[in-house]
């Protein structure tokens, strides 16, 4: 799987690409169906080199303007690690492919412009989240969301305990027969026994390692608001919270020894209470529009929306992820154009417009099914 994220989607909505041709197509798993996929993708690219030819480009120009498609299915390095869809972005000097876990619709769209709105779920920060998966012997912090978890690489992050505190297991073993005798003023020092084969330790070295660990996820972390679940052996999980600076640490922890888990398995225990938080907050902002209709503080046209996502006044937008709009917009002028036909030498799909503008203005972005947008195909919570 590729990433695709607001950086990639701010880099292909950019100006200055010239004709662009986005190709969109479901994938097999490896290993399975290679051929199948390889004949849809040259198909695709006839189609592409068709409405290329229809537009007016030469036939050479075409040619060397499709080349890096017609090349991908000799990449095995690439073709190999399929994942349930691919979405090409083509243009003079560029070349960008992302293998996304979205079954996603055969299209090909030869515009002024690059279509992504196939790939918006793949931006809906809601479902977001990052899992610290921590003990005595083993650190590591995932990135995850609905599709699965990715162990993020963490400048400082400690391999674990031992090497946090820089001791060897003679002063360990000094430290944890004092901490058994007492501590200063006479006073019995905390000890906790170890789960599922973690040595007993003090609890002041579990704090200093904590804050370790704290430190390093700060650059990481800094001004997010995304939830981090903390997965660890019941008795860790307090002292960290008590330690950590973060404060987006969601209430639901997964308790047990996370050491032998594999990311899939971590996402698997995890997913089911980060979907209830996305199903809630898609709720509340349904609530919200409903609430607001009628008040001036919504917009459910599209010769309303699209200028207002254009200004960076829409907070929350949603959009039927199956509809087509078709149409030119000046934002400079503020003129809407109808085509009507999904001529897209002479139209850009105005909903994927919509939702590109309102993401690029750090707005919300609901790409759903038509039962699920309250006025589709689209409508819009206004900032002001």
């Amino acid at each position: 799987m590729d990433t695709f994220g607001a950086s990639e989607l701010k880099r292909l909505t950019g100006t200055g690409h010239g004709t662009c041709i986005s190709i969109f197509m479901p994938t097999h798993a490896a290993g399975r169906g290679g051929q199948q996929d390889v004949l849809r993708l040259k198909n695709l690219t006839a189609k592409a080199e068709r409405d290329l030819l229809d537009q007016g480009l030469r036939s050479p120009d075409v040619r060397k303007l499709l080349q890096p498609v017609r090349d991908l299915p000799g990449e095995p390095s690439f073709w190999e690690k399929r994942s349930q869809g691919l979405a090409l972005f083509v243009a003079d000097g560029v070349f960008n492919r992302f293998r996304v876990p979205l079954a996603l619709d055969e299209s090909v769209v030869v515009n002024r412009r690059f279509q992504v709105k196939p790939l918006l779920p793949l931006l809906n920060w809601h479902d977001k989240f990052y899992l610290l998966a921590f003990s005595q012997n083993r650190v590591r912090l995932f990135e995850g969301d609905q599709f699965g978890c990715r162990e993020a690489a963490v400048e400082g992050l400690p391999e674990n305990m031992e090497a946090a505190l820089n001791y060897d297991r003679v002063s360990r073993n000094t430290q944890m027969h004092s901490a058994q005798r007492g501590s200063e003023h006479g006073k019995q020092g905390a000890v906790f026994h170890g789960q599922g084969g973690e040595r007993e330790i003090a609890k002041d070295d579990l704090a200093k390692y904590f804050r370790i660990i704290d430190a390093s996820l700060h650059p990481v972390l800094r001004d997010k608001q995304t939830p981090l679940l903390l997965a660890a052996v019941q008795y860790l999980l307090p002292i960290f919270r008590d330690i950590s600076t973060y404060p987006h640490i969601a209430r639901e922890e997964l308790p047990g020894n996370p050491d032998h888990l594999s990311a899939h398995e971590l996402h698997a225990r995890a997913w089911p209470l980060v979907s209830a938080w996305s199903d809630a907050s898609q709720a509340a902002a349904v609530a919200k529009y409903q609430q607001l209709a009628g008040t001036g503080k919504t917009a459910d046209d599209l010769s309303q929306v699209l200028p207002a996502a254009c200004r960076g006044q829409v907070e929350t937008l949603f959009v039927d992820r199956g509809a087509h709009r078709w149409g030119r917009y000046d934002a400079e002028t503020n003129q809407l154009q109808w085509n009507g036909q999904a001529d897209t030498a002479v139209a850009d799909d105005l909903l994927d417009l919509a939702a590109v503008q309102t993401l690029l203005n750090r707005g919300t972005v609901y790409s759903v099914e038509a039962s699920q947008c309250p006025s589709p195909p689209i409508c819009a919570v206004l900032r002001y």
